[in-house]
């Protein structure tokens, strides 16, 4: 279907406007045809500026939809190697005023560089290219209105220049010190359309590491765009901006009004009854119990009967409960800053709680008070990581400490952490361990971000190359604990040197040699099956899973999602979509790309990812699988 590309050239400071091809759908398939045929990013190093960041909108963004307004964004992962993917919630809304339904960043500019991107009612685009040093930079991201990183550079965007927008709809995106210094940069941004972000949640664009594309790629700090242009009319044919027509098509396709089938379809994101909490964090702990990670993913090696005694006895009583108490039961819920029935932002001390960030960064680092976790948590997100990689890479690297690899004041630390969960069945203790880790966390968040130190600079590659270096900086350690750096870290391999950490789910599906690692184009669910059984599941996942991302759908709407998008096109746009066979497309051209880049899946090499799917067979009722990985190890593996 043919649409509008925005494209942003920070060499020569211009831009242009073009048309797309009738292939593209949406924001995967615009990205999967820069990189693989207009930019050809895969014949050039992961940082050249060939490795244009593109993002997009879905067909459905000008619809009164809930969850339709995602921007999705793709590049070539400096973590992975191959295609990426990621998106960020609500923040299509305001980027359909600029009249495009893609984008692209080409070129790299002189110097840190903020794109400030302004629309009129008539279409017309406006963009001004404003720069700073790398000098005020740091000095914006060390301190800057009593906040830092990500945060103060959003408020020294709003101070210096919300006159070029005076009060049209706007969205600020920027990036963290972790994208200058490190591969694991997120894109973030205060869900907000003004410049007022007090008590806004905050959303990013984080898995694989968008942010380090844009800043190491392009010299781009931020993105702000914003505009009052409307498309009109919103849709060729059935307007799906109007409630009336909506509820008629959902009544039709569905057999119900349209805010039913979505209320029904996002319970365990709003509220679930059965559990008395809502949210991903409330939810996937009461779901799961006791199957969440923590201490390193070392958790695998207890019982279950152990797991769960630690999930009822600590986990529940001093992280999840009062949750509960202090965030659903006060209804301190926000959503993405679209409309949005699932309000599935819980917020607790004006920040964010969901789920994977926090299992990462702090349970699975040892930390399990949830005032502690808070400020962990939000000064990982002030530095623009990526929570989920971050979190696991700095529960690794504290094991390894704990294991004595590395000697604390390597890391600039005052002592190891604590990493025997037996110490936390003391609930009186739970605060006070917590805080320790919490302080471990917090000093290697802020000098890995800033790379201070050769240390730090090794690990900012990523957790695989990270590991080999590690291996021989720490040798005699290494031979006298008898332990490779790389046998703790749970991570994929891919290519010769690329690598992501899993979802924070312990399911074999999670570390399979799939095409996209790390997000849920995966069975990522607690089961064990045949490897033929397994992939036929996996792939079906992936290609439903594109559903939500080629069409810059929230997945937390994906039950519906999945089964009337197609048809929603249809009725809006007149044409036919078989979003299955498209899906695969996009599969088969993601796996061309990662082919051409020479990044192909490759085996396992860490003890502790092997351990991983030996277990979970024994977890999930495989045993004549579990007999033989126990038997035969790496062969059967």
């Amino acid at each position: 279907m043919v649409g509008k590309a925005l494209i942003i050239n920070v060499s020569k400071e211009t831009f242009r406007v073009e048309k797309t091809r009738d292939e593209i759908l949406g924001p995967i398939s615009w990205g999967l045809y820069c990189h693989l045929e207009k930019y050809r990013s895969y014949q050039y190093p992961i940082f050249d500026e060939h490795n244009v960041l593109c993002f997009g909108a879905g067909l459905l963004s000008w619809s009164e939809i809930s969850g339709t307004r995602r921007l999705v964004f793709t590049f070539r992962s400096p973590l992975w190697g191959g295609f990426f993917l990621s998106s960020m919630g609500g923040a299509a809304y305001v980027f359909r005023y600029l009249g495009v339904d893609y984008a692209a960043i080409e070129g790299k500019a002189k110097e840190p560089t903020i794109i400030l991107i302004k629309s009129e009612p008539s279409g017309e685009i406006k963009i001004r290219f404003e720069h700073l040093t790398d000098e005020k930079l740091v000095e914006v991201f060390k301190k800057y209105r009593g906040t830092c990183g990500a945060f103060a550079l959003a408020y020294y965007i709003a101070d210096n220049y919300s006159d070029f927008y005076g009060k049209v709809p706007v969205r600020v995106i920027t990036v963290g010190p972790a994208s200058v210094y490190t591969r694991n940069g997120a894109l973030v941004s205060y869900a907000s359309r003004d410049f007022n972000f007090k008590g806004k949640s905050i959303e990013y664009s984080a898995r694989g590491g968008p942010g380090s594309v844009l800043y190491r790629a392009h010299k781009v700090v931020a993105i702000v765009y914003g505009g009052n242009y409307v498309r009109n009319p919103k849709f060729p044919k059935a307007d799906l901006s109007d409630f009336k027509v909506l509820n008629s098509v959902f009544q039709k396709l569905l057999g119900s009004p349209m805010n039913t089938v979505l209320m029904n379809a996002t319970v365990k994101y709003r509220y679930d009854p059965k559990t008395k909490s809502g949210g991903t964090f409330g939810n996937n702990y009461a779901y799961y119990n006791g199957l969440n990670p923590t201490f390193n993913w070392s958790y695998i090696y207890w019982s279950e009967e152990e797991r769960r005694k630690f999930f009822k006895e600590v986990i529940n009583e001093t992280y999840v409960k009062p949750f509960n108490r202090l965030t659903i039961a006060k209804r301190l819920w926000r959503t993405c800053d679209e409309p949005c029935v699932a309000v599935c932002k819980k917020m607790y001390k004006g920040c964010k709680v969901d789920y994977e960030p926090y299992c990462a960064s702090t349970a699975n680092a040892g930390i399990l008070d949830l005032d502690v976790a808070i400020e962990v948590v939000d000064l990982v997100d002030a530095m623009g990581y990526d929570a989920i990689e971050f979190g696991n890479t700095v529960s690794w690297i504290l094991e390894a400490v704990h294991r004595n690899l590395i000697p604390p004041e390597e890391l600039g630390l005052k002592s190891k952490p604590y990493f025997d969960h037996k110490l936390y069945y003391d609930l009186s203790k739970v605060k006070e361990l917590s805080k320790h880790n919490a302080e471990l966390v917090k000093t290697i968040a802020w000098k890995l971000a800033f790379g201070e130190g050769e240390i730090y600079e090794v690990i900012g590659e990523g957790v695989r190359r990270a590991a080999r270096k590690l291996d021989d900086m720490f040798e005699e350690n290494v031979k006298k604990e008898n332990i490779l750096f790389e046998d703790l870290a749970v991570y994929v391999p891919f290519g010769p040197d690329g690598s992501l950490t899993p979802a924070m789910y312990w399911g074999p599906g999670n570390i399979m040699p799939l095409p996209i690692i790390g997000k849920y184009l995966t069975y990522y669910h607690g089961i064990f099956l045949e490897p033929e059984d397994l992939a036929v599941k996996a792939l079906g996942r992936a290609i439903k899973e594109l559903y939500s991302e080629e069409g810059g759908l929230c997945r937390f709407h994906r039950r519906w999602g999945e089964k009337i998008l197609p048809k929603l096109i249809e009725e809006a746009y007149g044409i036919e979509v078989n979003m299955d066979e498209h899906n695969r497309e996009l599969l088969r051209k993601i796996i061309e790309y990662d082919k051409k880049a020479g990044y192909k899946p490759v085996f396992w090499e860490s003890k502790r990812v092997i351990d991983y799917f030996t277990l979970a067979a024994k977890e999930y009722g495989a045993e004549k699988w579990y007999e033989k990985l126990t038997k035969e190890g790496i062969e059967a593996a």
